[in-house]
């Protein structure tokens, strides 16, 4: 009996032990956190895994919050915080959200993540392009938009005469979010390239460089836009 007792207090023991070695291991591995955003409608942003680069700063570790619940983490992509227009947070509805966070993808041109939250869970997540300035109204029809686009212009051929096809996007801010306004975005870049090419960059549509004049036209009065 007394042998019995003894082998059952020797198993909990090692039970214990095997527990305490666990949460241990569980503390030393659990991400340093470095930075920590406190957003509006009780959200909160923890980040870590940080990498200097001295103009710009990165973290690899993402975790959302609200009303201290976790909703999302992330460590899958490098989040950058340099540009003020970003985070974003959008109201969209009752418990409805829209957040919209800066991703460092070099040797690309950054991007913008956008979650999608309703009662405390990421329904949907997908990519636009990042907003040359504050939304403002470019239409003049009283409804706000951002404007953007995918990626970076080229120039080739013998005498540098080409260019890709680089459509600016413009998203209106509307109740239920961001919607991409198709008729503003067909109607401005006809008006650059000539004719609307899609919704897509494309560096297999070659332009002549002369419409380079029209884009950066177009990129000023959007950002001198009051």
């Amino acid at each position: 009996m007394k042998k019995n007792i003894h082998i059952l207090l020797t198993i909990v023991f090692i039970l214990i032990v095997c527990s305490v070695k666990g949460k241990q291991a569980n503390n030393s591995t659990k991400t340093k956190v470095t930075k920590t955003l406190l957003l509006n409608f009780g959200f909160k942003v923890s980040l870590g895994q940080e990498e200097d680069f001295k103009t710009f700063k990165t973290y690899s570790f993402f975790e959302l919050r609200k009303n201290e619940k976790t909703i999302y983490k992330d460590t899958s992509l490098e989040y950058e915080f340099g540009d003020k227009l970003y985070p974003i947070v959008l109201q969209t509805g009752k418990n409805k959200f829209e957040l919209l966070f800066e991703i460092n993808d070099r040797p690309n041109k950054n991007y913008l993540k956008r979650l999608i939250i309703k009662d405390y869970r990421v329904i949907k997540t997908d990519s636009l392009p990042t907003f040359i300035s504050k939304a403002t109204d470019l239409d003049n029809d009283g409804i706000k938009e951002y404007a953007g686009f995918w990626d970076y212009n080229e120039i080739w051929g013998e005498s540098e005469t080409k260019t890709d096809y680089n459509p600016i996007l413009y998203y209106k801010i509307k109740p239920t979010g961001l919607k991409l306004d198709s008729l503003l975005t067909k109607e401005n870049n006809t008006k650059i390239y000539g004719e609307f090419h899609g919704f897509e960059f494309n560096e297999k549509i070659e332009m002549p460089t002369t419409v380079l004049d029209k884009f950066e036209k177009e990129i000023k009065r959007i950002t001198d836009k009051k």
